[in-house]
């Protein structure tokens, strides 16, 4: 049977932008005009792709959940721990009001951080755009969901990591992986297969911890294990200061004429804490929305 829930967001959730960054992923089914996007949910053995709505009130945004075969609660956890209502954003922007990053928090207020709709999908696109330009990375990671995943109710859900561990690197190849890319792709979702990888408990890991057991497999150092951390768990407190991006939106914010250092950027950081993860997506906001 049908359901509708119906929830409040923050006050200041900034909707827009949080949809046009979503948009940049080809395999999300988003209507920005509309404010309407789809998530793929697994309970329980079903898989659904549940409707979300957004809609202004006099407050700011609410948000309807539609599905059917997935009951309500599952559906609204899962929508949860996507798009964190429930984190203090009016508070990480007054914290950064008073740091250097404080027109991009003007620019951008109320933004939340968005996690990855799948965490072993987090995980796979996050090693399949290592080194790559924005538009191909998304090019390879659409081909390897579209050839190995599976659409229900016009929603992409990523392979299972069993589908993956059974495949010969040559196969992605085809797909214009790389050997390497192919085998730590493989290699990878056969760890977890074979529970040598465990990422729900992985979930519960200090960051510290987390880092540890990602950087030791082979193809995964500590940029993709940052950008999990980032995007698959949601952790509030993570600068990745070896990224292009980055780099390039401090040496733009700061008018510089160089890139600034790996080591200036950690250092910097320190400000930023406990919502570094925050300095991130504002300053990734800026070389994306420029």
């Amino acid at each position: 049977m049908m359901w509708n829930e119906e929830i409040s967001l923050p006050r200041n959730y900034n909707v827009p932008v949080m949809l046009r960054r979503l948009g940049a992923d080809p395999l999300h089914n988003l209507d920005e005009k509309e404010e309407r996007l789809k998530i793929p949910v697994v309970h329980n053995g079903k898989s659904e792709g549940i409707t979300l709505r957004f809609h202004r009130t006099e407050e700011g945004y609410n948000v309807n959940l539609t599905g059917d075969t997935v009951p309500p609660d599952a559906a609204c956890a899962k929508a949860e721990s996507i798009f964190l209502w429930n984190r203090p954003l009016e508070t990480i922007n007054e914290h950064f009001y008073s740091t250097d990053l404080a027109p991009l928090f003007e620019r951008f207020a109320g933004t939340p951080l968005v996690c990855e709709f799948e965490t072993y999908g987090c995980l796979m696109k996050t090693i399949i755009h290592q080194q790559l330009n924005m538009s191909f990375a998304y090019t390879l990671s659409s081909r390897f969901v579209e050839t190995y995943g599976e659409m229900i109710d016009d929603v992409w859900f990523y392979p299972e990591p069993e589908r993956i561990a059974g495949l010969e690197p040559e196969e992605l190849k085809q797909l214009q992986f790389s050997r390497s890319k192919a085998e730590y792709v493989i290699d990878t979702s056969k760890m977890i297969v074979e529970g040598k990888l465990d990422l729900e408990t992985l979930k519960e890991k200090p960051d510290e911890e987390i880092m540890k057991t990602l950087t030791a497999i082979r193809g995964v150092g500590p940029w993709t294990a940052q950008c999990f951390l980032l995007f698959g768990l949601g952790r509030p407190d993570l600068l990745p200061a070896k990224d292009i991006g980055i780099q390039n939106g401090l040496k733009h914010l700061w008018s510089r004429e160089d890139k600034p250092s790996v080591q200036e950027i950690q250092e910097k950081s320190k400000e930023w804490s406990p919502y570094a993860s925050y300095a991130a997506l504002y300053i990734w906001l800026s070389t994306e929305f420029n």
